[in-house]
């Protein structure tokens, strides 16, 4: 755990000299042997960072500050799983199971299964680690002692604070909770927002604190209501998004809209903000590490990094992978970007300097000697003991205690020439080349690339390669390394045969398969709102050639979820916010390679909750007298099909009269049931729902 959230335990006191021999012991057998597993008990395992790696179904451990692969566990998983850890124990989540992990012993446990298919939003803090699961407002605690709770409905990002406080936000009644550390179900939810209110949950200095995007203010979180609202000073957007710590006491703040950053000042005087105008396009985050700000755009598969004055630190490529590329704050405090299969992972250092990571089993140490069975590299001035350099004759003997040093006439004479010197032997002719060593084949659409490495010549240059499969042949040159070969029917397995050709012939062919297989084209789609909520559906899109795996869902700020049907649904959404909804197949190709497919997107609007009155046409009734008129009341934005209150009020009575309507399946409803009959009052209604969010109505002088 990192110094904000837990200290990490340490031994104390003396240990047994017993107890220290065994210990050296074991580490001696360990080193000799390379042996991976610690002594039971020994956390040698500590904080950092743990990514999974789909490819090599193990879980690795990073060491931020040396960018160093230190530790793994074998796990089995699923490709995009990420990976929580707590103080003894590393779980990997993915949308079908989650798997434990001792970080002592290194070893796997049975696999449980989550309670939804959404991508949840991991948070590592004490007493966790915890998985929050937003759309389905489902909470789950994989600490101790482990438990399953419920949100309340769906939430947004959450926070930690360093005791292990958990708070959320209630996305549909403006409810502001905590999680208390231990506790098995939501604590309580002090804070009520404005009606009709919206934002973002964020830490300063492990305050909570809370962005309201409706009106461009933030407030911190104290005893149990919102402090006083800061205005931030930048143009009203309900798009901001907002990293979940502070970078050097600033808020970090992303509009997805205009592709600006803002670092805010949140102080009761705060500071001008600070506006970094982005490139074009589309991007995760922000996520705040200490100092520095990190961004990943999806468009251009870059990270980008920034210090607490806005001023760009680094832009690194994220490499290249399947699967999808998660930006994230590691339980260490640093930004990390693990690759979607988990084979490299970007580190951003305190300078925002960004750092590769293979991610690849830890090196286990080389001899320092040859093998007993391997010759030692002769000394470059070594001499074979039986002849003189450079002469070819044997040695002549010396009488050690008459050795005065070499002649000197012997330097000047040169050695008799040999009276019968040996014939040459006769030169090995050339022959056909070897087999090409290596050779490999990746299929693409239509396509496939084969590769090999270079034929033994034979004593002869080798002038070509010749590459051949069912239905056809082509012939490289012999500096060729690799050729792509078109025109191939996608979902159909090829081999492809290389040989090498020289002037004595042909050589014996070596060969590889693949199948040719194309990502998934974008699915049909279709977006219908219903209130507050947005049903989604699409059609099977083409596969290319491959199997179906899921579909990856995402909207607006809600993450990412995997679904295995043509339909998906989401509710409780933001009045007056736009979500902009993206489907794409994933597909497995019959080589096993995993393809995103093209992704289709549609844009919704949740209208604003809205409340407007008007005097409307003259009316009586018994409780209403010659000045009576009708009040004309119009309501949008709220949950359909839903039994309103609506309670009129004027100047002299805040409760004339309350009656009832229901809203339609767009969530509007007009109302003119209710009559007024003083003049001069101020007049206005207020209406409230079923979740108990009110709005209140334009006021109007009664006439």
């Amino acid at each position: 755990m990192s110094e904000n959230t837990r200290r990490g335990g340490a031994w104390r006191g003396r240990l047994p000299v017993v107890a220290i021999v065994v210990l050296a012991a074991a580490a001696l057998t360990a080193a000799v042997t390379g042996a991976a597993k610690p002594l039971p008990g020994m956390r040698v395992v500590p904080g950092g960072h743990w990514v999974y790696n789909s490819v090599l179904q193990a879980a690795f451990h990073l060491d931020g500050g040396t960018s160093a692969i230190d530790a793994q566990a074998a796990v089995p998983g699923d490709q995009d799983s990420q990976v929580v850890q707590g103080d003894t124990s590393g779980y990997v989540v993915g949308d079908q199971r989650i798997t434990r992990f001792g970080k002592s012993d290194l070893s796997a446990g049975p696999a449980i299964r989550p309670p939804s298919d959404e991508i949840p939003v991991g948070v590592e803090t004490a007493g966790g680690p915890y998985l929050v699961y937003r759309q389905a407002g489902q909470i789950v605690r994989l600490g101790e002692p482990p438990a399953t709770m419920s949100a309340g409905g769906p939430v947004g990002t959450p926070v930690a604070t360093a005791d292990g406080t958990l708070w959320l936000f209630r996305t549909g009644s403006g409810l502001l909770c905590r999680l208390d550390h231990g506790a098995d179900r939501v604590s309580s939810c002090p804070v009520v927002l404005p009606p009709g209110h919206t934002g973002e949950l964020t830490l300063v200095a492990d305050q909570p604190y809370f962005v309201d995007t409706t009106d461009g203010t933030v407030h911190r979180v104290e005893d149990g209501a919102l402090g006083a609202a800061v205005p931030m000073g930048l143009p009203k957007s309900k798009e901001l998004r907002a990293a979940a710590n502070d970078v050097s006491g600033r808020v970090p703040l992303l509009d997805p809209q205009t592709n600006r950053l803002y670092l805010v000042d949140p102080a009761a005087k705060p500071a001008k903000p600070v506006t970094v105008a982005l490139p074009a396009g589309q991007y995760d985050g922000p996520v705040a590490g200490g100092s520095v700000v990190a961004l990943v755009d999806r468009i251009s598969h870059t990270l980008l990094t920034f210090d607490a004055s806005g001023k760009q630190s680094d832009a690194k490529p994220i490499p290249p992978g399947a699967g999808t590329a998660r930006l994230t704050r590691g339980e260490d405090s640093r930004v990390y970007v693990d690759g979607g299969q988990g084979t490299h992972v970007l580190v951003v250092g305190k300078d925002g300097k960004v750092t590769d990571v293979p991610v690849v089993p830890p090196p286990s140490g080389k001899p320092d000697q040859p093998a007993p069975d391997q010759a030692a590299p002769p000394q470059p001035d070594a001499l074979p003991p039986s002849a003189e350099r450079g002469t070819g004759q044997p040695a002549p003997d010396r009488d050690a205690s008459n050795d005065s040093g070499p002649d000197p006439r012997a330097r000047s004479q040169k050695p008799p020439p040999e009276k019968n010197p040996p014939s040459s032997p006769p030169a090995v002719p050339a022959s056909p080349p070897g087999a090409p060593p290596g050779v490999s084949a990746t299929g693409a659409s239509g396509s496939a690339t084969v590769g090999w490495g270079a034929a033994a010549s034979n004593r002869a240059t080798v002038t070509s390669y010749r590459i051949s499969w069912a239905g056809g042949s082509k012939t490289v040159g012999g500096g060729t390394r690799k050729t792509t070969v078109s025109g191939l029917t996608n979902g159909t397995r090829y081999t492809f045969t290389v040989v090498a050709v020289n002037r004595a012939g042909t050589g014996p062919g070596a060969s590889a398969s693949a199948t040719p297989a194309a990502a998934a084209s974008a699915p049909s789609l279709t977006a219908t709102r219903s209130g507050s909520g947005v049903s989604l559906s699409w059609s099977r899109p083409e596969l290319g050639g491959g199997t179906l795996v899921r579909y990856e869902v995402s909207a607006t700020g809600l993450g990412t979820k995997n679904v295995s049907g043509t339909s998906t649904s989401y509710s409780g959404l933001s009045a007056g916010k736009s979500y902009t909804f993206t489907v794409r197949a994933v597909t497995k190709t019959p080589d096993g390679n995993t393809l995103d497919g093209a992704a289709s997107s549609k844009s919704v609007r949740i209208p604003a909750q809205d409340v407007k009155i008007a005097q409307g046409e003259p009316t009586s009734t018994s409780n209403c007298d010659e000045n009576c008129y009708r009040v004309n009341v119009t309501v949008t934005g709220f949950p359909p099909n839903s039994r309103l209150s609506i309670r009129l009020s004027s100047d002299s009575n805040t409760n004339v009269e309350t009656e009832h309507a229901t809203t339609g399946a767009d969530g509007s409803v007009t109302y003119t049931e209710l009559d007024y009959d003083q003049p001069g009052q101020t007049v206005w209604v207020t209406v409230t729902a079923p979740d108990g969010t009110s709005v209140e109505s334009n006021h109007i002088t009664w006439k």
